[in-house]
């Protein structure tokens, strides 16, 4: 079994999605793939591993209060909980400032402005609850873009 992990996130980022994988593991090994990916067994073992984690020591307050109230029934993604992905990607802002990366948070470009997301050209549409409605620049095809996402302003 191998576990692996991106290695563009934040440390807070990387220590959940790593205890998530970790969970995966461990439901594997005790249930041999026999229960749903992120159903009742996957939960409550996430739960258990992150318990020790979840104090000030840790993350910070501003991290760990989202975290808190997510680990309470977590969701297959941490996208799922709109506080903590901001809470998430505020530090990953502080990541990107270190190393003078041009990015900005999709929720953040107005409408009708072209950017680039995962090197293809899009312009921002409407807002629908967590996503954001974006055409394609090159196809015209319209895609569903995760509001938290970094994006690069085309100049």
């Amino acid at each position: 079994m191998q576990i692996t992990v991106n290695a563009n996130l934040n440390p807070y980022a990387f220590l959940i999605t790593y205890v998530h994988e970790v969970a995966h593991a461990d439901v594997n090994l005790q249930y041999k793939r026999r229960v749903q990916p992120h159903g009742t067994a996957w939960q409550t073992a996430f739960q258990r591993l992150m318990q020790p984690l979840l104090t000030e020591s840790v993350f910070p307050l501003a991290i760990l209060r989202p975290l808190q109230q997510y680990m309470t029934k977590p969701a297959a993604t941490t996208y799922a909980n709109p506080a903590l992905m901001i809470a998430l990607r505020r530090e990953d802002a502080t990541v990107l400032e270190a190393v003078e990366e041009k990015k900005i948070l999709l929720s953040n470009v107005p409408e009708g402005q072209a950017f680039q997301f995962a090197k293809k050209t899009y312009v921002r549409g409407i807002l629908r609850r967590t996503r954001v409605v974006c055409k394609e620049v090159s196809t015209g095809r319209s895609y569903a873009i995760l509001a938290h996402a970094w994006v690069e302003i085309n100049e």
